[in-house]
């Protein structure tokens, strides 16, 4: 672990090197698309995707295929960045991952997140609570 928590890796975690980025996109424009119509029931005014329509006049259906066309390819930008060799440890990248990879799971196809008895409880359990035979 220390290899991991060194002064370098924090400096280049704040750098915003481009696989952070990535897999802040993915989080922000998933949690953006599948909560927006909550957000909006509740006034929040501040919206990725009513931002989105406004900037380029088009409807909440063109929004949020555009929005989730740029998650593919923030998924991309992120892969790719997997396959370059980098001076980070290798259990940084897989943290990385594995939390793009957390929130496409809570934000796929609903904010499960916020509406956590879907599927996010029945996960948490399988995973958490209950014996895996081997």
């Amino acid at each position: 672990m220390d290899q991991v928590a060194s002064k370098e890796i924090f400096e280049w975690v704040a750098s915003f090197p481009k696989i952070i980025k990535a897999s802040s996109m993915i989080g922000r424009l998933m949690d953006d698309v599948t909560s927006h119509e909550l957000e909006q029931q509740r006034g929040h005014a501040a919206s990725t995707v009513e931002c989105y329509m406004k900037e380029f006049t088009t409807d909440k259906k063109e929004a949020y295929k555009n929005l989730m066309e740029m998650v593919e390819d923030a998924w991309k930008d992120h892969n790719k960045e997997c396959l370059n060799p980098i001076q980070v440890p290798l259990l940084l990248i897989e943290k990385i991952v594995n939390f793009s990879r957390v929130i496409e799971e809570f934000y796929k196809y609903i904010d499960t997140y916020t509406y956590s008895k879907t599927t996010t409880k029945d996960n948490v359990n399988i995973l958490l609570v209950e014996s895996v035979l081997i």
